[in-house]
């Protein structure tokens, strides 16, 4: 019996080591196959810090926010120098609304603009300014997002 346990906790230890391991990446694919490269945030501290800080953002990258479940979303622009198109997104992986979001530089957090999903959301991408217009992309899309699910799901419980 005791062999038996000792070898399921080696097994949970090496599914946990090999999920946290893996790339915090996820694909998003919109429609005509094109697709961007997002980084996931996935805890409250991920979501919290977000793009903050970050100077510059690859044509084809992004960061994706991973919740639990839909729920309205708020998102602002607090020490964001990219300017960024807002895509949010429901649980089947249909776009709500996009908002153009502008960075603003020595604006006291009490003043800074609100860019709110239109309708409950589970995913939210945030992508360069421009993206979603130059690649037409709009309200009503469905998007394809490759995650890994076991270590998003570790994360989420962890958060």
């Amino acid at each position: 019996m005791a062999k038996k346990a000792w070898t399921v906790t080696l097994f949970v230890l090496l599914v946990t080591v090999v999920a946290l391991s893996t790339s915090d990446t996820a694909q998003v694919t919109f429609s005509d196959n094109i697709s961007i490269e997002a980084e996931t945030a996935v805890t409250s501290e991920e979501k919290a810090t977000g793009l903050m800080n970050k100077e510059t953002l690859g044509e084809d990258h992004g960061m994706l926010f991973i919740y639990h479940k839909e729920d309205d979303r708020s998102f602002w622009m607090k020490n964001t120098s990219i300017p960024l198109d807002i895509i949010f997104i429901d649980s089947n992986q249909e776009i709500i609304n996009i908002e153009q979001a502008d960075p603003e530089p020595n604006t006291s957090t009490n003043n800074l603009e609100r860019y709110r999903s239109s309708e409950p959301a589970q995913y939210v991408l945030e992508v360069n300014q421009g993206f979603s217009e130059k690649n037409s992309i709009e309200k009503g899309d469905k998007v394809r997002l490759e995650y890994s699910w076991l270590r998003s799901r570790l994360k989420l419980v962890s958060s």
